[in-house]
């Protein structure tokens, strides 16, 4: 289903591929030695003491031209990512729209024109995709999904496999490694979007049936129209994850991909009342997203960075999601406090494309068991 960009796309696609990545590999891990030696100094000599928290940090930052310098192309190399991708999507819509229409016998996709778009979704767009993944622009759209997987790579670097599932794949191997004895009838997938944190799971446990659900129909439509080109029998609702129209106690695994940062305060503990509801006793809900912070331990400058994206590529709530108290969410919502972990999950990453080596990547995981039914 991903379309071929010509000549002139791919070379542009390449550059920016390797304008980021100079942007994160060379220049990145230089801004704290920087930091330390030109910013935080001369405030040490200044005030006779190290800057207090971000918000200090931030001052002295948002002022510093190097620091601005890396900043701006950061964000422009984000803007140039979607807008070099957009050009192959727009020349070749008309024909992926015709194919996302054929060969989609395998699972199904249930749309609902009335459902109420999150405004947390419609106030701006997330990650600088020119309007998000929800905007339709025309008659059975696909083309935000589209974007979004081949705009990954690039973000990546091709990291992210082959079919863009790394993260689920992380999800799969904790499962594997610390979970005994899972063997799911039905999984949910929540915040599907393209279905590559959904179809991982279909060929890990082949005899469950999984579904994905997600408020966006033109990644839906494209999550079904990519598990038919790849094979891989899914079911695709568009569905709010706050409130879901699943019987009780249905799914034996409720699991997400980075969606709970791109919600709200209010969203979140709606969507992990709902994970329970899902789950039978017994069954698992496992989260994957940005680590959870305890404010005392932070350096200044790390906590300062580590908000980049929420001031910088309209990850807005990604901050403010990593200072909430999800264990007390958990237990509120039912789980038991026994059962609730906050862990990494490993993943091996790869570049290619002439980056150097594979990388472990320890990616956070929220972890809840239903009880038992006594």
């Amino acid at each position: 289903m991903q379309p071929q960009p010509n000549h002139d796309e791919s070379v542009r696609q390449d550059f920016v591929t390797d304008l980021r990545a100079f942007l994160t590999d060379e220049i990145y891990p230089k801004i704290t030695p920087y930091y330390e030696k030109n910013v935080e100094s001369k405030f040490i000599k200044e005030k006779n003491r190290k800057p207090k928290d971000k918000n200090e940090v931030r001052d002295l930052m948002l002022k510093d031209n190097a620091y601005q310098s890396w900043s701006l192309l950061q964000r422009l190399s984000q803007q140039m990512m979607f807008t070099s991708v957009i050009d192959t999507v727009e020349r070749t819509l008309d024909d992926l729209i015709e194919r996302s229409k054929k060969n989609n016998d395998l699972g199904s996709l249930k749309l609902d024109n009335k459902i109420d778009m999150p405004r947390y979704l419609t106030a701006y767009d997330i990650h600088q995709q020119p309007g998000g993944y929800h905007t339709e622009s025309t008659e059975d759209d696909v083309s935000p999904g589209v974007v979004y997987d081949i705009s990954l790579p690039i973000y990546s670097r091709n990291s992210m496999g082959s079919e863009n599932d790394l993260l689920s794949q992380a999800i799969i191997g904790h499962i594997e490694k610390y979970i005994d004895n899972l063997k799911p009838e039905k999984i949910l997938d929540m915040g599907c979007a393209i279905g590559n944190s959904t179809l991982p799971f279909a060929k890990v446990f082949p005899d469950s049936e999984i579904h994905g659900i997600d408020v966006a129909s033109p990644c839906l439509r494209y999550a079904h129209a990519r598990a038919n080109a790849l094979g891989v029998t899914a079911h695709f609702s568009q569905q709010n994850a706050e409130k879901t129209d699943f019987s009780n106690e249905t799914f034996d695994l409720v699991t997400s991909c980075l969606f709970l940062h791109e919600t709200s305060h209010d969203a979140v503990p709606k969507i992990i009342n709902e994970s329970y509801r899902l789950l039978k006793p017994g069954g698992w809900m496992i989260h994957l997203d940005v680590y959870p912070f305890h404010r005392d331990a932070i350096e200044p400058l790390y906590d300062f960075l580590k908000d980049w994206e929420v001031t910088n590529n309209n990850e807005n709530f990604s901050g403010a999601l990593r200072n909430m108290d999800l264990p007390k969410i958990f237990e509120d919502a039912g789980f038991s406090k026994e059962s609730i972990e906050f862990t990494s999950a490993e993943a091996v990453a790869k570049y290619t494309k002439g980056y150097t080596g594979d990388f472990y990547l320890k990616l956070p995981i929220y972890l809840a068991q239903k009880p038992h039914r006594q």
